[in-house]
């Protein structure tokens, strides 16, 4: 194939805010949800990774069950099961307890 670029799980974006490594980001007016690669200022190239199961700080309210899906919460930036007022960013990837304060999340591609 002469028009392969790359497999696309990484790409490189600039983003307006500062970002730490592995901190959850909404990239684009799709709001493809990513992962961020290292640490980077605002306004500096940065990788981000589009699939996988990470670890995110989460909302101490709600229960989740592996295949509910999960929300990114744009004000507190904390994973929750709560979609109102939210962005949906994949699916729970194990149980999480109300009270849980981290949550595995497997990204939608």
């Amino acid at each position: 194939m002469n028009n392969f670029i790359q497999k696309g799980r990484t790409l490189t974006a600039t983003l307006a805010a500062a970002v730490t490594s592995g901190q959850l980001v909404l990239l684009g007016n799709g709001k493809l949800p990513a992962v961020a690669s290292g640490t980077y200022a605002a306004n500096v190239e940065g990788e981000y990774n589009t699939g996988g199961v990470y670890e995110f700080p989460s909302a101490t309210n709600g229960a989740a069950v592996v295949g509910d899906r999960a929300y990114l919460d744009p004000a507190t930036g904390v994973v929750t099961a709560t979609a109102a007022e939210n962005d949906p960013v994949g699916h729970f990837a194990a149980p999480k307890a109300a009270a849980d304060a981290t949550a595995r999340v497997r990204l939608w591609l």
